[in-house]
């Protein structure tokens, strides 16, 4: 193990479950990284006000990490992959138009390129990415209220998004950091393919494994700089 690290205390990592938590703790302590690491909660309110909290309590941290598993739209990414997300979007936010969906930015009640959007997305960019991406593949990832589980909603985001992954709290974190000028980064395991569901299929406990494999491996970069 390295030697722990103080003066990267200002690395946050925010995960929902605990779960989740207990793979990232473990990563970090292999990596002799010191972190400040919470539970959110399950869902986008509880994770951006979390965030919101930590922000205003002191000092704003050099780097958020969401960290947590995740649905794979594409069959390229199977579950047991761990990615980083190039982009985040709020997939199920919009309008019902008689049975259609409609997003807020198409239903022209948002700008899809006022900042921190940029084609109704929010990118993730900068020196904490570029060392991500040295590690996992980069996604585009897709942010729902409700967990897709029917066929029917699921052709609806892919026709309105085109993601790769899907999660209930990413475009949170991204929109809450930033709108605070915190830079982001999201590693996410796939856990399961985004499917009619079927916890059958699910591999939760392989998807943790990974996540604390590759959360070590950043971790142990983030510890050398």
């Amino acid at each position: 193990m390295l030697p722990m690290n103080n003066a990267s205390r200002d690395i946050f990592i925010a995960v929902a479950h605990p779960s989740e938590e207990e793979a990232v703790r473990i990563a970090a302590s292999n990596a002799g990284l010191s972190c400040e690491i919470i539970v959110t909660g399950v869902g986008g309110a509880a994770m951006s006000w979390a965030l919101q909290k930590r922000f205003a309590s002191g000092d704003a941290p050099s780097l958020v990490i969401g960290a947590g598993i995740a649905g794979s739209y594409v069959e390229s990414i199977r579950p047991g992959t761990v990615v980083t997300t190039s982009s985040d979007c709020f997939a199920d936010m919009g309008v019902d138009d008689n049975g259609r969906f409609v997003p807020l930015f198409g239903a022209g009640l948002a700008d899809p390129d006022k900042p921190p959007f940029s084609g109704g997305r929010i990118p993730c960019s900068g020196r904490w990415f570029d060392l991500a991406v040295g590690l996992m593949p980069a996604v585009r990832g897709a942010t729902v209220n409700m967990a897709s589980g029917s066929q029917s909603v699921i052709d609806r985001i892919r026709r309105a998004w085109d993601p790769e992954i899907e999660t209930m709290e990413g475009a949170w974190l991204a929109y809450t950091c930033a709108m605070s000028g915190i830079p982001w980064i999201s590693v996410r395991a796939i856990s399961n393919m985004v499917e009619p569901r079927n916890m059958k299929n699910w591999k939760i406990t392989m998807a943790l494994g990974r996540l604390q494999e590759k959360m070590t491996l950043l971790l142990e970069l983030i510890a050398k700089l």
